[in-house]
């Protein structure tokens, strides 16, 4: 990676293309964390990610070397043999049949490389040699102007199914299994084939073969289950006979790890389970049921205690991929709520979250995130020695480490209080937050300072980059917003008066674009100080319950403490306080 620099690169993917004038496309984030390119999406796995996930695909290769002669054959034949010796879980008879060789160590007897035949119309020319673990080269033909892997096989098949996977050692895999369960029933085994050049870059070679999978009924895809092999399957789809293009959903990532964890009867039974294929943002009915199962087992946003009511409005909380916007006017104590929020969602939420605060620096956030966790508000004590004692107590020391790490020692979320940075720049670190971080909920206090100088049209554009975000990235994005002046000059709502979704400050796509939205006013001008203290909120929209409420929850702020509480429970708690 050394030749990237931290910060803005060329994306030699747009380079290529013929893009990216000014080389400042792609992001890099430091060695080791990878990079992204929010312009043609292309991105660079961190070492976590690669540790997680494994090894990424060659996306796209083409292999030629030594052609193929009978002197080169019998080279080969001299320093190789059939017996696979279970290599990745493939039974020798099965790499037999398909002409597959392999090396061996000499003193230990284990498979060091392994040569796959690739055939050109259907004639020996050439192999395709995998060195362990994972590294390829060539002897022959064996890019796109080869057959399929296996297709020698099956060179005049006609029939209902065929199966297609991303590489040759899926493609062994697959037909193992399959076989098998064809044995069972004492038929021939189905057709099993797949690409030479690498998992993205098949469909090339795929196209030249129209013919024979037109020969089919049905074109069953099987390729890894990663965003890669989805990207794959769209550019396959796309050059198979249409209407009969299915695709194949694995509980693993791909064939030959079903193969390896004994889940043959879980592959053959995904086989013909296999879904029609639409095109990618189109989804077919028959895949409604298991996909509203998948995102049912997403837990979803807890909401801290004073807003119960709210909660019981949301059926639970916030759902993950909204975008939810709090309003109310300047200094009516929308950053308290949001900040009893945060501190809620840090010691109780399931998922991380990531703070954009463009009106508090670092120390002041995370001072008031810990007044909140001890109770006693740090701004108030007005003895410089006595805070320093404070401080530096065992008490705050216990406190920060509680609330600021979890119990292994890791970050319990993220902060960025970048103020002068441009809109292209704050959204690099709001993905910084989500990709590098993995922070799932994304808070940006407030919203019109980002906003800040953008025509109407700009800011929409905005609104749509973060609504594509919740998709791609399966994140919430909690806005807090500041409302416009009425026509007196005066804020909307700064002694109390009611609020509502037109005036949010900015674009109508800021309470449009989002799922919820959460008005609340407070009169700071009232008499009682009960009353200056104690905010009411309304929900005017929640898509996901289609809830609404004028009264969705009163909280009131105890500013000793630091801390929310709902209404109704503080005056059923400390009646001797109620100030009439």
């Amino acid at each position: 990676m050394s030749h990237y620099v931290v910060g803005k690169n060329p994306c030699k993917r747009c380079r290529a293309k013929g893009n990216d004038h000014n080389g400042d496309n792609f992001h890099f984030y430091g060695e080791g964390l990878g990079g992204h390119c929010f312009v043609c999406n292309y991105t660079l796995p961190s070492d976590d990610w690669l540790a997680e996930h494994g090894e990424v695909k060659e996306e796209e290769y083409e292999l030629v070397g030594t052609e193929v002669n009978e002197e080169i054959q019998n080279k080969l034949k001299d320093r190789t043999g059939v017996d696979s010796k279970n290599f990745r879980g493939i039974r020798a008879d099965v790499s037999k049949f398909f002409g597959v060789r392999y090396e061996y160590n000499e003193e230990n007897g284990e498979v060091v490389a392994v040569y796959y035949p690739c055939t050109t119309n259907y004639k020996l020319s050439g192999w395709k040699k995998r060195s362990v673990p994972k590294s390829f080269s060539a002897i022959g033909v064996v890019g796109r102007e080869a057959d399929l892997f296996g297709q020698f096989r099956f060179q005049n098949a006609t029939g209902k199914y065929c199966l297609l996977t991303a590489g040759e050692a899926d493609q062994l895999a697959a037909y193992s299994m399959v076989k098998d369960y064809y044995d069972g029933k004492g038929e021939d085994c189905i057709p099993v084939v797949s690409g030479t050049t690498g998992e993205k870059a098949s469909y090339k070679q795929i196209q030249k073969h129209y013919e024979w999978f037109n020969r089919m009924e049905r074109i069953h895809i099987c390729y890894d289950m990663d965003e890669a092999g989805r990207e794959a399957v769209e550019a396959v789809a796309k050059v198979l006979p249409k209407g009969k293009v299915f695709v194949m959903q694995l509980p693993l990532k791909d064939a030959n790890d079903m193969l390896l964890a004994g889940k043959q009867k879980e592959f053959v039974r995904a086989f013909f389970n296999a879904k029609p294929y639409v095109p990618s943002g189109i989804v077919g009915s028959s895949s409604l049921g298991d996909k509203i199962r998948e995102a049912e087992k997403i837990s979803k946003v807890p909401l801290p205690p004073f807003m119960r009511k709210v909660q019981d409005l949301m059926a639970g909380g916030i759902p993950l991929k909204r975008i939810v916007n709090l309003g109310s006017a300047s200094g009516t104590g929308k950053s308290t709520i949001i900040d009893e929020m945060v501190y809620f969602w840090v010691l109780n939420s399931p998922h991380k979250p990531g703070v954009v605060t463009l009106e508090s620096d670092c120390s002041e956030y995370g001072k008031k995130l810990i007044s909140r966790h001890m109770g006693r508000k740090i701004d108030l004590i007005d003895n410089y020695e006595y805070k320093q004692e404070f401080l530096n107590s065992e008490a705050f020391k216990i406190a920060e480490k509680e609330l600021f790490e979890t119990p292994d020692g890791q970050d319990r979320f993220h902060l960025v209080e970048e103020r002068d940075g441009s809109v292209e720049d704050i959204k690099d670190l709001i993905m910084r937050l989500i990709i590098q971080c993995e922070c799932k909920i994304i808070i940006l206090d407030p919203l019109q300072d980002i906003l800040d100088g953008m025509s109407i049209d700009e800011q929409a554009v905005f609104m749509k980059w973060l609504k594509g975000a919740t998709k791609s990235h399966e994140v919430t994005f909690v806005l807090v917003n500041h409302v416009r002046k009425s026509s007196g000059g005066q804020k909307a709502n700064s002694t109390g008066a009611d609020l509502h979704e037109e005036d949010f400050q900015g674009s109508s796509a800021i309470f449009k674009s989002a799922a919820c939205n959460l008005l609340f006013t407070r009169n700071k001008e009232a008499e009682s100080e009960l009353e200056r203290n104690t905010t009411v909120m309304k929900m005017t929209k929640c898509r996901w319950t289609g809830r609404t409420s004028p009264a969705a929850g009163r909280f009131y702020y105890d500013n000793d403490s630091h801390t929310l509480h709902d209404l109704d429970q503080w005056l059923t708690d400390h009646p001797q306080d109620v100030d009439f």
